[in-house]
């Protein structure tokens, strides 16, 4: 898929402004500050409806405004879709060519990025929830019936932990409630975790391969961190184990509140030569471990869906040196549609820059290899 063009409505540092893209390489030059992120970012929001950035939509309206859309034009194959995400402060809502999606997960997995952003080091050095938010939101991508088996587990898990309140304020409440919530979660436990597990075993058969062409280190690998002490897909043993563990520790859980077992606590541990990456690996590494993983997640989703998704590059080759910088580029092939920033286009190999479309932005004006768009007031509207 290739992002044709993307208007944006008071979003951000942005008024209304209209940017045309190449279907290959995009490079975005301007000084911290100046706005190129903010492209990226809504990038990110028209394909997957929240920021990279920040928890609360309404900072994604421009200040003194009152509502901010992005839209976007996105080919598919031989089709064309229009996409457009509209904030304001009473709600958010998603449209398909013109047409309101009413549910969020039914939006998703339509246009797809794959990303790599300066936070994104804190997959390997964060929390589990990083991890398992990125592994959410690239199944989801891939397949979105996974989104509405996630949206039924939290909602489950909601009401459980709710209960288990009540049961230790009242140990008299009705027992069987809990357990047809527990049936109930354990049977979509089951199908979140096929998932789960299909996809790392699509990763770990590419990672370490690419991560050597990256680097020359071999033996990279993504291990499935679970507290159900499973190494494969059992869908009948990850039923029984979870129902056990639930009623083993209900006494606990009660007293606590919550649900100490199941896929809400799961993580993952990326390790090199089987040495916890988060521990033994440099900063350097673990920067090169990430774009490996994101890499390996292209290569999934053509393979999946048919196509490349977007692939958004925020200042990545500020602080890679050179080699591994071209090893890098590489993997951007011609048929990969790549949005990249940078504050310097020296970071940027020049036989990449020859073949791509270049904006420059400075003082709200973004200027365009071969022509100028003005950062303030666009000429032309979808």
């Amino acid at each position: 898929m290739k992002l044709k063009n993307l208007k944006l409505v008071n979003f951000r540092s942005y008024e209304d402004i209209f940017l045309d893209f190449s279907p290959g390489i995009n490079i975005f030059i301007g000084d911290n500050g100046s706005g190129k992120t903010n492209i990226l970012e809504a990038i990110y929001v028209l394909s997957l409806t929240k920021s990279n950035r920040i928890a609360h939509d309404l900072d994604l309206i421009k200040t003194g405004f009152n509502k901010s859309i992005i839209t976007g034009e996105v080919l598919h194959d031989d089709y064309v879709k229009k996409y457009q995400v509209s904030i304001d402060k009473f709600s958010k809502k998603v449209y398909i060519n013109n047409f309101q999606i009413k549910k969020i997960s039914e939006y998703i997995s339509n246009f797809c990025i794959t990303s790599f952003l300066p936070n994104d080091i804190e997959i390997i050095k964060g929390s589990p929830s990083i991890r398992r938010n990125l592994l959410n939101i690239q199944i989801g991508e891939i397949y979105n019936h996974y989104l509405k088996y996630l949206n039924e587990y939290n909602t489950l898990l909601k009401m459980r932990n709710e209960y288990l309140k009540r049961l230790n304020i009242n140990a008299f409440s009705d027992m069987k409630y809990l357990e047809v919530i527990n049936e109930k979660m354990a049977s979509i436990s089951s199908k979140i975790y096929y998932f789960r597990f299909f996809y790392l075993e699509e990763i770990n058969n590419l990672i370490s391969k690419i991560y050597y062409k990256l680097s020359g280190i071999k033996e990279l690998k993504v291990e499935y961190v679970n507290n159900l002490g499973i190494t494969s897909y059992n869908e009948e043993k990850i039923k029984e184990i979870l129902l056990t563990k639930w009623k083993k520790n209900l006494n606990k859980e009660m007293l606590q509140g919550m649900t100490l077992t199941g896929l809400h606590r799961d993580d993952l541990i990326f390790s090199i030569n089987n040495q916890d990456a988060r521990i033994y690996a440099s900063q350097g590494q673990q920067r090169l471990i990430v774009i490996a993983y994101k890499i390996a997640e292209l290569m999934i989703f053509k393979k999946i869906k048919g196509e490349y998704p977007v692939l958004l590059l925020d200042d990545v080759f500020s602080e890679i040196d050179i080699k591994k910088r071209n090893n890098i580029i590489k993997f951007l092939k011609s048929d990969i549609q790549v949005i990249i920033t940078t504050t310097d286009i020296e970071d940027i190999s020049k036989d990449l820059v020859d073949c791509a479309r270049v904006f420059k932005i400075k003082n709200g004006e973004i200027k365009i290899k071969g022509g100028v768009k003005n950062g303030r007031k666009s000429t032309r509207k979808l």
